[in-house]
C-alpha cells in the first residue's frame, strides 16, 4: 500500500493541476495566414505604413494608408483592439480616416496582403496608433507618421506637432 499511494497522489495533483481556469488575453489575428514569398528573389515590390496617425484636423497625417512599390494588388485591413475589422479595402492608395480619439493614444491593429508586379507575395502586419499627444514610453522617436516618408522610407522629419501628454 505505501507504494501505491505517492503515485494515487502524484496523479491526482497533474490531474487537478490542469483544471484551474486562466484568463487569456486577447490573442490578435491580425498576423493569421500572411505570406511573404519575396524574400531572397530579388523581387522590387515594397510596402511602406506609417505606425501612428493624428487625426485632430491639422490637416497632416490625418488618414492611414500603405505606400507601395511595384504592388499589382493588395488587401488592407485594420483591426480594433477586440478583433473586429474596422476598415478594408482592395484599391490600391485606399485611406482608413480613423475617428478622433477619444484617449490619449488609442491602438488599432493592420494587416496587408499585396502581390507584387511579380506575382510574389508580400504579407506586413503591426499596430498602429491614434495619438492626440506624445507620451515619455514610447518616445516620441518611436512614431512614424506618413510625412516622414522618402524614397529610403521613415527617414524625414515629421512636421506633425503635439503636446507631450500629461
Amino acid at each position: 500500500m505505501k507504494l501505491i499511494f505517492p503515485s494515487i497522489l502524484f496523479f491526482s495533483v497533474i490531474l487537478f493541476a490542469g483544471c484551474s481556469k486562466a484568463v487569456d488575453p486577447i490573442v490578435h489575428i491580425n498576423c493569421d495566414g500572411l505570406v511573404t514569398d519575396t524574400l531572397g528573389t530579388g523581387d522590387s515590390g515594397r510596402i511602406y505604413i506609417p505606425n501612428a496617425v493624428t487625426p485632430n484636423g491639422d490637416g497632416l497625417n490625418e488618414v492611414y494608408r500603405p505606400f507601395t512599390q511595384n504592388i499589382d494588388s493588395i488587401r488592407f485591413t485594420i483591426y480594433d483592439e477586440d478583433n473586429t475589422i474596422v476598415f478594408t479595402s482592395n484599391l490600391m492608395g485606399d485611406a482608413w480616416i480613423p475617428p478622433a480619439p477619444s484617449l490619449p493614444i488609442k491602438r488599432y491593429y493592420y494587416k496587408i496582403q499585396a502581390t507584387t508586379n511579380n506575382n510574389k507575395k508580400i504579407g506586413v502586419c503591426g499596430d498602429v496608433y491614434l495619438l492626440t499627444c506624445y507620451t515619455i514610453n514610447p518616445p516620441q522617436s518611436f512614431y512614424r507618421f506618413e510625412d516622414m516618408l522618402t524614397p529610403n522610407g521613415f527617414t524625414g522629419p515629421t512636421m506633425e506637432t503635439l503636446k507631450t501628454c500629461p
